[in-house]
């Protein structure tokens, strides 16, 4: 049987404990909450947990020795093995088979894996798993469901959050969980309302020159050149180095040659926004950049852009400061003379 992080708890409660779990997935977050609803629930029942890591040398006896032995202060056990990888060979599979068809009534196996892959899912242990227990496979969200997702855990703390307040944490997270969950844990302490905005979380922003970085860019993407340039002028104050704005301008400029090309060719817009996973937020600042600009400009933009990388390795002399807020101009809509010494034009 399998199930998943978000219904565990409700299985829980309504089949009470199976014989045997399995927990298998490389995100850290929901691998070590899916477990930890299993350990909560097993130790509201009474089990003693007893730990077991399956490494180079291990010895399987272990398992049904650690499951014959009676516990000090309960007649149950939560055995919990711990497995890197999931190739067992002969030998761990047929024990953890057989540990399988004889495993007292009142012990609970839980087996975590840092790894799903299809191919376990034809070995005879993964059967019997299936079979005995329960499997819940961790799957990190898609990006473009990550606000969905962080809308979702605001919600069970009792708390709303705006859908451009969500895209906002997932940007600034990259996607890693660990670090969303723990951005929204902050604001939930830091917001007294049952109401999370945009504007408070650009106030919470850990990193605020990353922030910034991401401000700046779409105030160039949308036109405001001179609000942009006036904040590449603030980071450079604060003491920010160059390379770090370039690499996140860089970034941005090729997707968005890679969309224009992509438009271009006839294919549909969300469907190329879905592939470059635009978020929402940010798809009327690019829809008003190519409403702007044809791809002669965006091409001289690149070329700028190859340039400021040249300055910045000391191959061109030139400041890079200078350089980038030509560039944010040039994002703005302003045609900019080519640079006579630097080979591209």
């Amino acid at each position: 049987m399998q199930t998943s992080v978000e219904q565990i708890t409700n299985h829980l409660k309504k089949n009470g404990l199976k014989p045997v779990y399995l927990v298998a997935g490389d995100e850290p977050l929901q691998s070590m909450e899916a477990a930890d609803h299993i350990r909560h629930f097993a130790r509201q029942a009474g089990a003693e947990r007893t730990l077991l890591s399956y490494e180079k040398g291990f010895d399987w006896n272990q398992l049904i020795q650690e499951s014959a032995n009676m516990g000090l202060f309960s007649s149950s056990k939560l055995l919990e093995l711990r497995m890197a990888h999931h190739a067992l060979g002969k030998p761990g599979s047929e024990a953890l088979v057989n540990y399988l068809e004889t495993v007292p009534q009142e012990n609970t196996l839980l087996v975590t894996l840092d790894k799903f892959e299809r191919r376990m899912q034809q070995s005879k242990w993964y059967k019997a798993i299936d079979r005995l227990g329960v499997i819940i496979q961790i799957k990190t969200p898609n990006l473009s469901r990550l606000p969905e997702w962080i809308m979702r855990r605001f919600k069970q703390q009792g708390k709303t959050i705006n859908p451009g307040a969500a895209e906002l944490i997932a940007m600034k997270t990259e996607g890693n969980l660990l670090a969303t969950q723990q951005e929204i844990e902050k604001l939930c302490l830091l917001i007294k309302g049952d109401k999370v905005s945009l504007e408070d979380v650009q106030n919470s922003v850990t990193d605020s020159s990353r922030y910034d970085v991401f401000a700046l860019l779409e105030y160039a993407l949308n036109g405001n050149r001179q609000r942009a340039v006036n904040m590449l002028r603030g980071l450079r104050q604060e003491g920010l180095e160059p390379i770090g704005i370039y690499g996140a301008m860089m970034w941005e400029i090729r997707r968005i040659m890679s969309i224009s090309g992509q438009l271009a060719a006839g294919i549909p817009k969300d469907t190329v926004f879905n592939q470059h996973r635009v978020w929402y937020s940010r798809q009327d600042a690019i829809n008003s950049l190519l409403g702007r600009l044809n791809r002669q400009h965006l091409t001289s933009i690149l070329q700028e852009a190859i340039y400021i990388d040249r300055s910045l390795k000391g191959a061109a002399r030139h400041n890079p400061w200078e350089l980038m807020e030509r560039l944010l101009f040039s994002l703005g809509g302003t045609r900019l003379v080519p640079h006579a010494a630097n080979g591209l034009n």
